[in-house]
């Protein structure tokens, strides 16, 4: 019992293996290189899963499919931010705090992104 994981965190795993890839991943690959102590069949329903909620594309190749993520993982990343200041209550007591939180080097990136906006 000490190896299950929660489903949320074996699916962020297995989209960061496919971001850093980059290109179409059988089950098997994927099992191998992220959860050999896991049963295949769980990888799979993860797969299946990511596919499901459109996070995933699949090809066939051979039997198996072949996955690859929809999108980058900083469009994906950019669309969860979007979401969550969507959600708040108060959008600038959000943007005020995750802007208090940069370092330096994400605070003067953030100003020139923003100037590039314009």
């Amino acid at each position: 019992m000490g190896n299950r994981r929660p489903i949320g965190a074996l699916e962020e795993q297995v989209m960061d293996y496919l971001w850093m890839i980059n290109e179409p991943v059988t089950p098997s690959e994927v099992h191998e290189a992220i959860a050999p102590e896991l049963a295949y069949t769980t990888v799979m329903t993860v797969l299946s899963r990511l596919y499901d909620k459109g996070r995933l594309e699949r090809e066939r190749q051979g039997r198996a499919y072949a996955y690859t993520a929809v999108r980058s993982e900083a469009e994906h990343r950019a669309e969860e931010m979007a979401t969550s200041l969507v959600d708040a209550g108060d959008r600038a007591a959000v943007l005020s705090q995750f802007v208090a939180s940069l370092d330096a080097d994400d605070a003067k990136m953030l100003r020139k992104l923003l100037g590039r906006s314009k």
